[in-house]
């Protein structure tokens, strides 16, 4: 039997202390990766034995989805009387006890159902405010047949893709959040895979791109995306050099299609699923779980209910005002696979500029302004008029004072979405990245009879930053020396590595550029620590100093301070 992550059985748990409590339709959050196939199917394996006369319907809005979760629960439960009720799939099972259900083909088969118990819905998230849709219609049918039926539901995010909260307004369909997994905590333990924001310069001009119904129109969104495509495809082929599959997510099956074209013309194959061509989906997702395709380049076909955990590159090739849509394309890149470090993230589209860290995602209630504005991130390297540095959170365009640590914004400044909003993060929990205008290396003498290090400044607008790399600490420290290797590596330095600081100077001309190094300010917010690196494509990549000069140390090398923090 699968074991349970500790999450997973927590959220199960929460759900049952939450109807034993007397509560309504409750809803379960966990982010995209986290299993939610498993937990819907243990919870009715578990809920089946317990009331073997509970009959249950889970229901969602893909096919994919629903044969998924079938799979998992009968792998769970091998005798288990269940069915499938899905055109798509040509089954219409209605008798069973449990029946995993597409929405499209259910929604007025309630009184051939009958008498339901509970209904599960997975991806809640798809389910419109409006009460005459299928959804709508369903579930008034569910009640008629059985009034003490019950909801519960399981979701990446707790919101509709239009707007407002599921569990909000007066035409609510859940009436409780009864447990969440956050994405920042389930990658820090290790469940899910970290996504990295690559910087780009080809970005949809959204001058003159109009609002309809709270999106983009999709034909000028189209055709604004449409002159960008050629420039940021061959910025992707570079940043995705040796990633193991990519996602191009479009605005347009126009789009779509030049993108494949774009990218195949860069070697890779690529190619392209949109409603043209839906019916070719499954022989499509086998060539690319075989490998025979790199990449697939869609529209609308691919934000939900796939399953690549082997994807480790995505780029958005469109912009979009639903938070929900945008959270959905992105976790397609956070699931595990053996190898993947993490999944590298393409935003043409200046989405992460308008929304902000997808962690951070608050949606807007129908009618607020709010949610539509731009945001600006309150910084971590400059301080206040009172001294104080900011936090990082994202908050809209208009506030002058962070709601979080009270940072006040100089008055007056004009903020837009520019090329600023690259150092937007994904993840909240991500430091900025800053552009290196020069780099160099210099032996940096040991103290106390420790082995030298190899000191590495670098030039961060007008500061400098340091960072030390233990190249002869094989030793004394297997960790700093394994560090010191790995920066080598990353920087196209050639095997044996680097056994000491003069190995490493007399063979610094083997290394690349860094372009960007991400800060982080948590240990002193004067002295930042760089913990992690952009390299340049573009070799040679020592410094901007002649290359003998290492000894001929600039102005701005001058420091204050040559201790390694982590071996004094």
């Amino acid at each position: 039997m699968l074991q349970l992550r500790d999450y997973q059985r927590e959220s199960i748990d929460a759900l049952y202390k939450y109807w034993g409590e007397g509560g309504g339709n409750g809803l379960i959050v966990l982010p995209t990766g986290a299993g939610k196939a498993l937990v819907i199917a243990t919870l009715i394996q578990e809920l089946t034995t317990d009331y073997p006369g509970m009959r249950i319907a889970n229901v969602t809005h893909s096919a994919p989805l629903v044969e998924q979760n079938f799979k998992e629960f009968i792998g769970l439960a091998p005798f288990a009387d269940a069915g499938i009720y899905s055109a798509s799939l040509n089954k219409r099972d209605l008798d069973n006890q449990v029946i995993f259900c597409g929405i499209q083909s259910i929604w007025n088969k309630t009184k051939q159902l009958g008498p339901m118990d509970l209904v599960l819905v997975d991806e809640a998230h798809a389910i419109s405010r409006n009460s005459d849709t299928q959804y709508g219609k369903f579930f008034d049918g569910i009640k008629e047949e059985n009034p003490d039926s019950r909801v519960a539901g399981t979701t990446a995010t707790d919101y509709r893709m239009d707007s407002g909260r599921l569990t909000e307004g007066d035409d609510k369909l859940f009436d409780d959040v009864v447990y969440e997994a956050y994405l920042p905590d389930l990658i820090e333990q290790g469940y899910l895979t970290r996504l990295t924001s690559q910087k780009t310069a080809a970005k949809i001009d959204l001058k003159g791109v109009g609002t309809r119904g709270g999106e983009y129109i999709p034909g000028q969104l189209a055709e604004a995306a449409e002159q960008i495509i050629d420039a940021a495809i061959a910025e992707d082929m570079i940043a995705a050099a040796g990633r193991k599959a990519g996602l191009f997510f479009c605005a347009s099956k126009e789009n779509a299609r030049h993108a494949a074209e774009a990218v195949r013309r860069h070697g890779k194959s690529c190619a392209v699923l949109t409603s043209d061509n839906a019916h070719e989906t499954d022989k499509i997702f086998k060539a690319f779980r075989a490998g025979e395709i790199w990449g697939i380049a869609s529209v609308n076909m691919i934000t939900t209910g796939t399953n690549f955990p082997w994807v480790d590159f995505i780029s958005l090739l469109l912009s979009t005002k639903s938070p929900g849509k945008l959270v959905q394309i992105l976790g397609r890149g956070t699931r595990n696979f053996a190898g993947k470090t993490d999944c590298l993230i393409a935003d043409h589209g200046r989405n992460l500029a308008y929304h902000g860290p997808i962690d951070q995602i608050r949606p807007r209630e129908p009618g607020k302004g709010l949610g539509e504005q731009p945001k600006k991130q309150c910084p971590q390297d400059k301080t206040d008029i009172e001294g104080n540095c900011g936090c990082g959170e994202m908050i809209p365009i208009s506030i002058m004072t962070c709601r979080c640590c009270g940072y006040i914004f100089p008055p007056n400044e004009e903020e837009k979405i520019t090329a600023k909003a690259d150092d937007t993060p994904v993840l909240s929990t991500d430091e900025p990245w800053h552009p290196v205008r020069a780099r160099t290396f210099a032996n940096n003498p040991g103290k106390d009879g420790k082995p030298d290090t190899v000191k590495v400044t670098y030039l961060v607008g007008a500061k400098s930053v340091k960072e030390w790399l233990c190249a002869g600490h094989g030793e004394v420290s297997k960790f700093a020396k394994s560090k010191a290797d790995k920066w080598w590596a990353m920087h196209g330095g050639k095997r044996p590595f680097p056994s000491s600081v003069l190995e490493w100077l007399g063979r610094q001309d083997e290394l690349k550029d860094t372009t960007e190094v991400q800060l982080s300010y948590k240990r002193n917010p004067k002295h930042p620590d760089p913990v992690a690196h952009r390299v340049g494509v573009i070799e040679p990549a020592n410094d901007n100093v002649e290359p003998p000069a290492n000894d001929n140390r600039p102005a701005w090398m001058d420091e204050l301070d040559d201790e390694v923090p982590f071996l004094t």
